[in-house]
């Protein structure tokens, strides 16, 4: 099956691996949190806000940005808890079938960015080896990350959790598919988004 997927660190012809970034361990410990207690994982939360703070003056924001880990933490809870059929979003690659959700999603994220910075961005067709990937709304997970940055607001953050693996979708779905299964990048279409 032949999907898009956009990426700073793949190229042509090469396979792709789940959770290339290592991610995945910077959420564990938020699950780990949460499957003690809902205030053990608030503790977390509100200490790594502080982190993400003081880290921020320093310019390592990206990566202790404490409210997309602790929402990718409360997800794969509800994975683990209550859809284990469903895959991991920790232990996936993403994809869209769609070319103009692919440029949204490429003037969203990198719109503002330096040049120097979107040219390092490709888009590829890649050869999927999945006929049915799972089909999940991205603006449910976007409301969840919303809540945790904003309120640190758990309940509602499992609540989109629930409908995002349920398959329920929003009124202005942005349609994400997830696939742990083997993907070639077979076809760079940057110039798709660049236009």
């Amino acid at each position: 099956m032949i999907l898009y997927h956009m990426s700073q660190t793949l190229s042509l012809g090469d396979e792709l691996v789940c959770d290339h970034q290592r991610c995945k361990r910077l959420s564990e410990p938020f699950v780990q949190g949460l499957e003690q207690s809902k205030d053990c994982f608030i503790g977390m939360v509100l200490n790594v806000k502080y982190m993400f703070a003081v880290l921020s003056k320093s310019g390592l924001r990206e990566w202790a940005d404490y409210a997309k880990w602790a929402t990718e933490g409360l997800f794969e809870y509800v994975r683990k808890t209550e859809y284990p059929q469903c895959v991991s979003r920790l232990n996936c690659n993403y994809y869209y079938t769609d070319l103009e959700d692919s440029k949204k999603l490429y003037e969203y994220d990198w719109g503002e960015a330096s040049e120097e910075e979107r040219a390092q961005v490709h888009l590829f067709e890649v050869e999927v080896d999945d006929y049915a990937p799972e089909k999940r709304d991205m603006s449910i997970y976007d409301i969840a990350y919303e809540a945790m940055s904003d309120m640190q607001d758990i309940e509602l953050v499992l609540s989109c959790a629930r409908k995002y693996f349920a398959g329920e979708h929003s009124e202005n779905p942005i349609w994400e598919y997830l696939s742990a299964g083997k993907a070639v990048a077979v076809k760079d279409i940057t110039d798709v988004v660049r236009k």
